[in-house]
């Protein structure tokens, strides 16, 4: 009988983020692999609550509200359906440790099913800290039936294997399996690719940075422009290019102008794609204070580009520093100014960047390795956890 895995999350395409992109990639990437995949997600604008999304069947639960009654909802509705279609699947992975968890572990009860916890966020706002220190009554109890009834556990990132050890996981149970990135959707483009590719989207010749992802202050963008305002005369033509929505797009907009740099940063508004702007682009930017395995990133480094980003979370792992990108200290306007000039002045980081992602994080291995999970799961085997290499 074929594998079937019920994907649990908060948000899901159309909504746009790290863990939503990666999600629905990686079941694609399952689908071809054999394994049948469907998601469980809550309602978004403007879809429909059932729909294929890109051959994935897709169930969008509960109602809109408070959080009480957004969070009961989501939990009555999801159950349901994980009842109905419970002859589908025997695999329950679930996308970050907060309401997609407790839904998974309400479904863990029905006969032969299996849970796989999956989480995305690390640090003071990350899952594990979520539930640990944000959520102390309730959080014990999550912890608790996690440690008792979660099968295995993902690290996306050594930091979150640490967390996840610190919150009293095994060391047996947590299988380090890394973001992956489609290497066939996001490669170089040649040069009259990446002009046409301008025309088409708006932006100008010359050299071009580009920032592409949610404008919170997890992604520390106002650091981003101060350095901006900081670059060096060999950069006074670059423009700036911001690619994704936020709360904070107001307040970024009000900087630019504070500082005087408005007319050479451009933001472009959200995407559910971001391909077409980064093979457009020169050098990527990822100024975070905070990260888990950025999906960004890896989809900037598969394209080629030189990438600059600060020595968090999974970058760390992710970008080899001086060969295939510079990595440099969070809040350090003047070293990321400095390190951007670099990376304009070194275009081998971004192809020996293409070759890192191309041998360790393409989503087709990315899969074989969840694939080999679920399989050892199923097989009660006593499984080795996978070791992504770094």
């Amino acid at each position: 009988m074929p594998v079937g895995v019920a994907m649990i999350m908060h948000d899901f395409y159309p909504s746009i983020g790290g863990a939503q992109t990666h999600t629905l990639m990686l079941s694609r990437a399952l689908r071809k692999h054999g394994v049948d995949v469907m998601v469980v997600t809550r309602p978004h604008p403007g879809t429909p609550a059932r729909e294929q999304v890109q051959g994935i069947p897709t169930y969008r639960v509960g109602m809109k509200g408070g959080r009480t009654i957004a969070g009961l909802s989501y939990l009555a509705a999801g159950i349901a359906v994980l009842i109905r279609e419970r002859h589908r699947y025997q695999i329950l992975h679930c996308h970050q440790m907060i309401s997609p968890m407790t839904l998974a572990l309400i479904a863990r009860v029905l006969p032969g099913k299996r849970l796989v916890i999956n989480p995305h966020g690390r640090g003071p706002r990350g899952d594990v800290a979520k539930l640990t220190k944000l959520r102390p009554l309730t959080g014990k109890v999550r912890v608790a039936a996690a440690l008792r009834w979660g099968d295995a556990f993902v690290a996306i990132a050594r930091d979150i294997h640490d967390e996840l050890r610190t919150m009293g996981v095994p060391e047996t149970r947590i299988w380090d399996i890394a973001n992956g990135v489609d290497v066939d959707h996001f490669t170089p483009a040649s040069p009259d690719e990446r002009m046409a590719l301008r025309r088409t989207l708006g932006l100008p010749d010359g050299r071009l940075v580009v920032f592409a992802g949610r404008l919170t202050v997890a992604k520390a963008l106002d650091v981003l422009l101060n350095a901006w305002a900081q670059r060096d005369a060999t950069l006074a033509d670059a423009r700036l290019v911001i690619v994704g929505e936020g709360e904070l797009r107001d307040d970024l907009v009000r900087q630019t102008h504070t500082l005087g740099i408005e007319g050479s940063v451009i933001f472009t508004g959200g995407t559910n794609d971001t391909a077409p702007y980064l093979r457009s682009c020169d050098v990527f930017v990822l100024p975070s204070r905070t990260e888990g395995m950025p999906i960004a990133l890896l989809e900037a480094m598969a394209c080629s580009l030189p990438c600059v980003a600060t020595r968090v979370g999974g970058s760390t792992e992710v970008i080899e520093d001086g060969k295939s990108g510079r990595l440099i200290a969070p809040e350090d306007a003047g070293a990321l100014a400095r390190a951007l000039a670099e990376a304009f002045a070194t275009p081998m980081w971004g192809v020996y960047a293409r070759q890192r992602v191309r041998d360790q994080y393409a989503i087709d291995a990315v899969a074989q390795r969840y694939a080999t999970l679920y399989e050892h799961l199923l097989n009660d085997r006593n499984a080795s956890p996978v070791r992504t290499p770094v």
